[in-house]
């Protein structure tokens, strides 16, 4: 565990004396929780805290009680004092312990974590999440994959706020342009419960499946070669929006980019090169297929005359493109964002402290770098947006309505300088949206597509508006209008289909998905969400098929045991197998994948031995984990599950004595009981846990799509579905 006071270096700036008496306060709270969790205080630095834990739920618990200590902590205080409020990250992993200290990647990963929180936030990686999900009671909300600086892998992040992630934050991270993605959230064997969002997770395919009928073309970022790593900075970062920008505007020519997650036939890279004065452009188009190169070229001046540059670049892109997709040819509208080079440079800079995680110090660069610009140029209208991005940046850290006033004085002044600012439509619409004022978010989105009819964010905003205030009619013709305007955009296909979804609408959904597909056929989101709404119609062998297409593009051990589920589910046990092979591939410790195998070789002739072999790995691992993490339910309901079907009934009762005084209402809980007492037989506890566990999230389909609860199709237990067949029917 890493934790780190919010804004505590400025506060010591302005009162150093209030700054040590916080930090004072600060550890005796976060020593309280730590120790009382079973934790070991490992080194205080400044105001961050170093800890470690025997298991992740101690550390979760501590982290959460922590959280919500504070909020206490800040209730009663003098408004005018800062709040005390602190960011945590939390990884879970093999350490190495020498002289008291603690070293190795995972406390690297515990420590990159952290900055990634927002105020009153966690952040926890894959790892920590998987042994607590099911018994996680605060909200969460999956980041999706991050690059951690000196990290070599990339981690799943998750955010946990006992605070309350509020439908706020959720739609400001839809409308900073994050891409949807399913999340499965695990439940005992075949029940995956797959809940929808609207944001928060980047990814990058590894391949691409052809068959687009439509003109894509994917630009990546163009990468800065004077930068030691080669990688993308804020310089040519804003290049790389620019001519995304300038390109957008062609006729019939759709622009993605590569984080969307979307594979395009035709590719453009680029580079840049600055040295002074000096500075040079280039850039490779070409076909995916076969890396057949279409065009490419190298454009040099001074950084004065960078948009005159950047013009040039996007004309001779434009004209290549033309020429590929036998469109007409076009001539992109000069860039015009400001007369002062040094303005746009500020702003630039600007942007890059925009995009990274939200924090104090994020958020205050940001606005300090846009301040700089329109002291350069005062009618800079993009930099008065970026402005209002940071202001309400801040305001969600602080909640404070002096950042929120702001926010929108600057928006509003955006809009004053460029009446046509499609940005700034967005971002006002955000605000007033995110803040409850849905006349005046629906008023100023209204405006920006009535400037800009084709600009399908907007078009997009302004349904999900309308879907939140419940006026659906008017969402849905605000889709197949859009749909009609741009028949070729994904993305309109993309909302639609999560609007019918949200409405229960799902083989109409799946259709939209599959247009989605049909444009943009390596789209992973789309063969998620075709997935997810098969699963809702319990079409599972259909549903099966789309996951697996998505799992070839992202592969991973949850993307394989989700397919596998769906096969079981459907009464295909090889594929099942198949898939829950590849699963324990790639992590061959995890009892959860051995005690999928078993229960589908048990269904496969003569393979019971092969079952008995699965089921005996599974008890020996839970045991495992039990001896170092005694307080984790699940790995008991694992070794119940297995002694059970290893015909050691009384076994398995007596370790779910155990479980149940850990925990004993979950979904895990309940499905474990229910499995021992049909082994068992026991007809009155079989009625007894599946009432509890229709009461959960289970629907009647589900379970009857469970091979082992096949014995509940028999007459005698109709009477527990028929009741509620009945009252869906009414």
């Amino acid at each position: 565990m890493f934790t780190d006071i919010v804004g505590y270096s400025r506060l010591m700036g302005r009162n150093e004396a209030m700054a040590i008496d916080m930090l004072g306060d600060y550890r005796q709270i976060l020593l309280f929780h730590i120790e009382g969790q079973g934790g070991q205080l490992v080194e205080c630095i400044g105001d961050a805290i170093f800890a470690r834990f025997d298991s992740a739920a101690q550390a979760a618990a501590a982290a959460i009680a922590i959280q919500q200590h504070l909020q206490a902590f800040n209730e009663p205080g003098d408004k005018k004092l800062p709040r005390l409020q602190t960011r945590i990250g939390l990884h879970k992993g093999e350490v190495t312990l020498r002289d008291n200290a603690v070293f190795g990647d995972t406390v690297n990963i515990a420590a990159r974590l952290e900055p990634l929180a927002v105020a009153d936030g966690i952040c926890i990686s894959q790892t920590v999440y998987d042994d607590i999900r099911l018994s996680l009671s605060a909200p969460a909300k999956y980041l999706g994959v991050q690059t951690l600086k000196n990290i070599e892998q990339k981690i799943r992040v998750y955010l946990i706020k006992p605070a309350g992630i509020n439908w706020r934050d959720h739609l400001h991270y839809f409308l900073r342009g994050l891409t949807k993605k399913i999340i499965t959230y695990r439940y005992p064997l075949t029940a995956c419960l797959f809940v929808f969002i609207a944001a928060g997770f980047y990814f990058v395919p590894r391949w691409l499946v052809p068959g687009y009928t439509a003109n894509y073309v994917e630009i990546a970022d163009f990468q800065n070669l004077m930068n030691e790593k080669g990688d993308a900075d804020y310089f040519s970062a804003g290049i790389t929006e620019a001519v995304r920008s300038q390109l957008a505007d062609m006729r019939d020519v759709y622009i993605v980019d590569t984080k969307e997650g979307i594979h395009a036939p035709i590719r453009l890279e680029g580079s840049v090169q600055r040295l002074g004065d000096n500075l040079r452009i280039a850039y490779r188009l070409f076909r995916r297929k076969d890396n057949v190169q279409i065009a490419g070229g190298k454009l040099d001046g001074t950084y004065q005359d960078i948009f005159i540059l950047q013009d040039r670049l996007v004309g001779e892109i434009a004209r290549y493109l033309a020429d590929e997709f036998d469109l007409q040819n076009f001539r992109p509208a000069p860039l015009r964002l400001t007369g002062s080079v040094t303005a746009y440079d500020y702003y630039l800079q600007g942007l890059e402290y925009l995009h990274l995680p939200a924090s104090h110090k994020t958020a205050d660069e940001a606005i300090q770098s846009f301040t700089s610009a329109l002291i350069h140029d005062k009618q800079f209208s993009l930099a008065n947006a970026g402005l209002c991005s940071a202001y309400w940046k801040k305001y969600e850290i602080t909640n404070s309505a002096s950042w929120l006033n702001n926010a929108e004085n600057h928006c509003l002044l955006a809009l004053e300088q460029d009446n046509r600012s499609s940005i700034a439509y967005r971002a006002i619409g955000a605000i007033y949206r995110d803040t409850g004022n849905f006349e005046k978010a629906i008023e100023y989105l209204s405006r920006g597509l009535r400037v800009d009819p084709k600009d399908i964010l907007t078009a997009i905003d302004l349904a999900m508006t309308y879907n939140f205030i419940n006026d659906k009619p008017l969402a849905e013709s605000i889709y197949i209008a859009a749909i009609k305007s741009a028949p070729k955009n994904w993305r309109v296909y993309d909302g639609y289909g999560y609007f019918l979804t949200l409405n229960g609408r799902y083989e109409e959904a799946i259709e939209n998905y599959k247009k989605v597909i049909s444009l943009t056929s390596s789209n992973v989101v789309a063969l998620n969400n075709i997935g997810i709404n098969y699963f809702y119609k319990s079409q599972y062998s259909d549903a099966a098929e789309y996951f697996e297409r998505a799992s070839s593009i992202e592969p991973s051990s949850v993307t394989f045991a989700n397919t596998g589920n769906m096969y079981y589910s459907a009464g295909n046990f090889q594929m099942a197998i198949r898939m829950y092979e590849k699963s324990h591939r790639l992590e061959p410790e995890n009892y959860q994948w051995m005690a999928y195998l078993a229960d589908a070789y048990k269904f496969i002739p003569n393979e019971k031995s092969k079952s008995d072999e699965y089921f005996k790995l599974t008890a020996d691992f839970a045991r495992k984990e039990i001896a170092l993490n005694p307080e984790l339910p699940r790995a008991y309901h694992y070794l119940a599950r297995s002694l059970a079907c290893l015909g050691d009934l009384d076994g398995a009762r007596k370790v779910m004595q155990v479980a149940d005084t850990l925990e004993t209402n979950s979904t895990d809980s309940i499905y474990t009981h229910l499995r021992i007492a049909i082994l068992e037989e026991n007809d009155d506890k079989i009625v007894k846990y599946v009432r509890y566990l229709l009461d959960t999230e289970y629907s009647d389909k589900l379970i009857w799509s469970d091979p082992d609860f096949s014995v509940l199709k028999d007459s005698r237990f109709e009477y527990l579905f028929f009741n509620k067949l009945m009252i869906r029917e009414d």
